[in-house]
């Protein structure tokens, strides 16, 4: 029993569980949604963008054009650059890009690389790509408006001198032929200005061949692709899932805790050491209810409910031949636990295994025997005891042996009913106009008990429950006192507690019979 409790119950008690608590599960789902979205934004992923730009400083330049690398890779993260490129993106800014925006020049290349990151991976490559162009853009700008500065320059140096070489021409025109001396030194001159002249023309003719081929001394050989995944591990983590997911586990240790502090009977082990008590079965939960079905069909079925009902009714009779027990009290913690069910079920079974059986309603707050069985319950136990309490109010003798006669005398056959099963004896509840309580207190029902136990082999009772206080004076008459406990609603705690009572009062306490073990809600 305690291995199919252990395999198919555990199943149950999760679920049970899992719908008391749910609520729980809901609340931990919600904030870790919430939780997650904030881990978002407070880590977001992180999207890493690569742009080259390469410097061609392989010629010899007449004057310095082209800057070092590491002169280009402090200029991308000035204002003509930077400063340039972040107008258009509004959304950044400068000095979070500081911590997200990495130059590495490479003197052995002439290269430098631009790295951007930034949480969205397109915004990334955009800017990678876009401070590379600027920079090529406008360097190579600069650089071809210095070689016009440059030619320009050449220009005005060659068309001054030509104005040197044409004044000295006029001058040497206007000297007569007999000044020879003159001439020479106005020739001489020329000579000079026409040779630094042509010193002109040839640089400018080497600037103009340097122009065409060096003017755009950087471009950019590599462009930011579009990064397809995450650069950072952190940013690689699904924060939402991650933190609904730890939410749930927290949330399902709660449940675990919370179930454990309930106390609730789970499984007829963890009860058995707590109760340290006989548990004399251990009942499944069946739906429709077992009182749906009548004794008579009941006894004959080889449903798994019934077979624990009949494990149930041979550790019953077990305990009770061990003590010569014959009145036997069904009760329990309270009203609801299926108590009637029990004790019509252990005295059907009881009497089929051969023994005459006497049940007993003493429910009188809710009697249900009679429907059990399909008998009518226009008279009963309310009835007899009402009828012997006025024959002893009418009686000159007080003596136990005129009380016995009494009840002879009233004939307990017209109270007690034989049922559809063999061996098998009801006698209902009946009704009465007097308080429960008051009724069952009186003498004439330990007389009525002892009577019936001296025509039967057991006297089953269906007892109300322990918090009415006739179950208490029934208790104290009977040999046995079994208690049915409610699984989907009596706790381990109750139930001890309950143990303790009983054990220092006047009822004979045998043990514990679980009903309704392992619903599933």
């Amino acid at each position: 029993m305690i291995g199919f409790l252990k395999k198919d119950n555990v199943m149950k008690v999760v679920v049970r569980a899992l719908l008391r608590w749910c609520w729980i599960l809901v609340l931990c789902v919600i904030i870790g949604w919430l939780v997650g979205k904030e881990l978002a934004v407070l880590i977001p992923p992180t999207y890493q963008a690569t742009a080259i730009v390469q410097v061609n400083t392989s010629h010899n330049s007449s004057f310095q054009a082209v800057q070092s690398v590491t002169a280009y890779a402090f200029l991308i993260t000035s204002d003509n650059v930077l400063g340039t490129v972040l107008q258009s993106y509004p959304n950044l800014n400068r000095q979070a890009l500081a911590k997200q925006l990495l130059v590495t020049p490479n003197t052995t290349g002439q290269s430098l690389t631009i790295q951007v990151n930034l949480p969205t991976a397109k915004n990334a490559a955009k800017l990678a790509n876009d401070l590379a162009n600027v920079l090529v853009s406008q360097q190579n700008h600069l650089i071809k408006d210095q070689y016009a500065k440059q030619l320009q320059l050449l220009t005005n140096q060659i068309n001054e001198e030509q104005k040197i070489i044409d004044t000295l021409n006029e001058k040497i025109l206007k000297t007569t032929t007999s000044n020879i001396t003159l001439i020479q030194q106005y020739n001489t001159e020329i000579d000079q200005h026409r040779n630094l002249q042509t010193q002109y023309i040839n640089q400018k003719q080497n600037l103009l061949t340097e122009q065409a081929l060096y003017s755009q001394p950087l471009s950019v050989i590599q462009t930011a692709s579009v990064p397809t995944k995450p650069s950072s591990l952190a940013g690689m983590i699904p924060w939402v899932p991650l933190a609904m997911l730890v939410l749930v586990i927290i949330g399902s240790v709660a449940i675990y805790y919370l179930e454990q502090w309930a106390d609730r009977v789970n499984s007829v082990y963890a009860l058995q050491q707590k109760v340290t008590q006989p548990l004399l079965g251990s009942l499944r939960w069946i739906q429709p209810g077992p009182q749906d079905i009548p004794l008579q069909t009941f006894c004959e079925l080889k449903q798994p409910y019934v077979e624990d009902c009949r494990v149930m009714m041979a550790d019953v009779l077990f305990r009770a031949e061990e003590a010569r027990a014959r009145i036997l009290a069904v009760t329990s913690l309270q009203s609801g636990a299926g108590t009637s069910s029990v004790a019509a079920q252990l005295a059907a079974l009881l009497a089929q295994s051969r023994r005459r059986v006497l049940l007993i309603d003493a429910n009188l707050h809710a009697p249900s025997l009679h429907l059990r069985l399909g008998m009518h319950n226009q008279v009963g136990l309310a009835h007899m005891l009402e009828d012997a309490r006025m024959m002893q109010v009418h009686s000159t003798t007080g003596s136990h042996q005129s009380t016995v006669n009494m009840l002879d005398r009233i004939s307990l056959d017209n109270y007690i009913m034989a049922t559809a099963l063999e061996n098998l004896y009801l006698l209902p509840a009946g009704s009465s106009l007097l308080n429960p309580t008051s009724l069952l207190s009186i003498p004439e029902v330990e007389q009525l008990l002892s009577c019936v136990a001296q025509h039967s082999d057991y006297v089953v009772i269906d007892c109300p429950a322990l918090n009415f206080a006739e179950m208490h004076m029934i208790g104290s008459l009977s040999d046995q006192t079994f208690v049915v406990v409610d699984a989907t609603r009596d706790r381990i705690k109750q139930i001890v507690k309950v143990k303790d009572e009983l054990t220092g009062s006047g009822v004979k306490l045998s043990g514990f019979i679980v009903n309704k073990l392992g619903r599933w809600v």
